[in-house]
């Protein structure tokens, strides 16, 4: 029943949610593997084709371009237009649509430069596995508006503190700082971490 009524407000559309999901799934794919190249160069030189270098190399250039790469799969890429419950942009990987009346879970993400917070973006799943970064503000207003009408009655969606803040439903400023910082920690951490395996590995 749920996969006819999808098929029903997609015919419109040119892409399905199925597509989508495709699409999305082999963009990742690359993105991972340009992450994991560097192990995989490390394997290689190993075996004594290469010097050790190269694997060093590509953990600062393929590495980095995988995970950014990564962050801009699923965001907007410009003003959404809206079908009634449908939102429609076009991202990174095509054109995705999200039922804002059957969503499942948002989330906020936080990307950071060297001036300190580039972006945040909500990113909202909905009931038939379809995903979308919001950054435009006509974007969010309409996500807003969507979890506010949402029935009393049924499941709810699982909606991040920190998204609800940033939506401007739950007026708690604070906590929004307590996401950015953690949010920062992890990801120094996290480039530090490997970058120092892949440089632990090559000597």
């Amino acid at each position: 029943m749920l996969k006819n009524r999808v098929k029903a407000k997609c015919t419109h559309l040119r892409t399905t949610p199925a597509a989508a999901r495709r699409r999305a799934r082999r963009w990742t794919a690359f993105a991972g593997a340009l992450v994991a190249s560097p192990f995989a160069a490390l394997a290689v030189a190993a075996a004594g084709l290469f010097p050790a270098e190269v694997a060093i190399a590509s953990a600062l250039t393929a590495g980095p371009a995988g995970l950014l790469l990564l962050t801009a799969l699923n965001t907007e890429k410009q003003r959404p237009r809206r079908s009634g419950d449908l939102m429609i942009a076009r991202t990174l990987t095509g054109e995705r649509t999200v039922d804002l009346s059957q969503i499942e879970r948002v989330r906020l993400l936080t990307y950071f430069s060297y001036g300190g917070v580039s972006e945040r973006v909500l990113l909202v799943r909905d009931a038939h596995g379809t995903s979308l970064g919001l950054t435009e503000p006509a974007s969010r207003r309409a996500l807003r508006r969507a979890l506010e009408n949402l029935p009393r009655h049924g499941p709810r969606p699982r909606v991040s503190k920190a998204a609800l803040v940033h939506l401007g439903i739950l007026p708690t400023p604070g906590r929004l700082a307590l996401h950015t910082v953690t949010v920062w920690l992890a990801t120094v951490l996290g480039l530090c971490g490997y970058l120092c395996v892949v440089l632990k590995l090559a000597t």
